[in-house]
């Protein structure tokens, strides 16, 4: 494809929410790549963050003319702040970089480079883990290289037996901007596990789609974040969201799927994975947020009835309004018990 001199080559979109010590560090990163200013935008997006992040984002606009704040007037999670980035990116591709990470020197200019030459819809990349100071911890390469195939045939390709899990992480992706607009791929807002749908998605309904072995993103292992929080124990709404959104909504896509195979594959991970998979984390986690899930499926039938069919007995007995709260106690106790039993062994 001819390339457009006036048109923006790339949108960072960036959310934001209670990222005052990383935002500057992220946005140097991409201000660092040695690409002109007049060929990228930076969209970020202030999902009504509390901190300074704000006033960073200001100071970074007044020196950077190419960088936009978007701000909420409700907090929409980060679903809904990428959402507003593909709606208003300006860039004929896109990247979701998460405000407490970075890109690669490399990355910027050489993914654009792959993308345009081959006129991809997704070019897929490899990602590497950093600590707080920014010093590589380890490499995480699931990508090598492949010719440009639709998406069937990637995925087939690409994925093993853990293909939703390889699927994740949105941010190892760069996206036409055309293409999520015109296939209306956007993600739920106001949950946690948003892009449990959208990865796969995106991946198999592309016509143009290749992989690169290089490491073009680094993820900051952030106690704080999220995904950090995910790795201790799940708070009660991410334990419900696992389930009765994640889990409800691939189940759903997976009857969209073309091929059987993969068809099964999703089925399966979203019922044995998804909406069988929050007994365990609710054993893992504290009473109080226990109490918590269950203040959440409270007059929540509508979400939760329909997903009890696909459930074995200990899901269906801890969802038992009364049983349900005293069963999970014992058996978490049980659990923890086992737990500590074999961290001595």
């Amino acid at each position: 494809m001819e390339e457009n001199p006036d048109q923006l080559l790339l949108t960072f979109v960036v959310p934001c929410y209670n990222v005052e010590k990383y935002i500057q560090r992220c946005l140097d990163s991409i201000y660092s790549c040695g690409v002109p200013e007049s060929r990228f935008e930076v969209l970020c997006v202030n999902d009504c963050s509390p901190d300074d992040t704000a006033a960073i984002l200001e100071r970074n606009e007044k020196a950077h003319s190419n960088l936009r704040i978007i701000t909420h007037e409700q907090n929409r999670g980060l679903g809904g702040g990428r959402n507003t980035g593909i709606r208003e990116a300006k860039g004929r591709y896109l990247w979701f970089v998460d405000s407490d990470d970075e890109i690669m020197t490399n990355g910027f200019a050489d993914a654009l480079s792959i993308a345009l030459s081959e006129d991809l819809d997704v070019l897929c990349f490899n990602y590497c883990r950093i600590d707080e100071e920014g010093r590589e911890l380890s490499r995480h390469v699931v990508f090598g290289e492949t010719p440009v195939l639709n998406g069937y045939s990637f995925v087939n390709r690409v994925f093993g037996k853990s293909i939703v899990y390889h699927m994740g992480y949105v941010v190892r992706f760069l996206y036409r901007t055309d293409y999520l607009r015109s296939r209306q791929l956007f993600f739920p807002e106001q949950v946690h596990w948003e892009d449990t749908v959208f990865m796969p998605k995106s991946i198999l309904l592309a016509e143009r789609i290749a992989s690169i072995p290089q490491v073009f993103y680094a993820y900051r292992v952030n106690p704080d974040s999220i995904s950090g929080i995910f790795g201790k124990a799940y708070p009660a709404k991410s334990i419900y969201d696992y389930a009765f959104c994640a889990g409800r909504d691939l189940l759903h896509f997976s009857e969209e799927v073309k091929d059987d195979g993969l068809k099964d594959t999703f089925r399966t991970t979203a019922i044995q994975k998804y909406i069988n998979g929050f007994a365990i984390h609710l054993l893992r986690t504290s009473k109080q947020e226990r109490k918590r899930f269950w203040e959440l499926i409270k007059g929540r039938d509508d979400e939760v009835k329909p997903l009890k069919r696909y459930m074995d007995f200990i899901n269906r007995l801890m969802l038992m309004p009364l049983a349900g709260p005293l069963a999970t106690t014992i058996i978490a106790r049980a659990y923890r018990m086992k737990q500590r039993k074999t961290i001595k062994e």
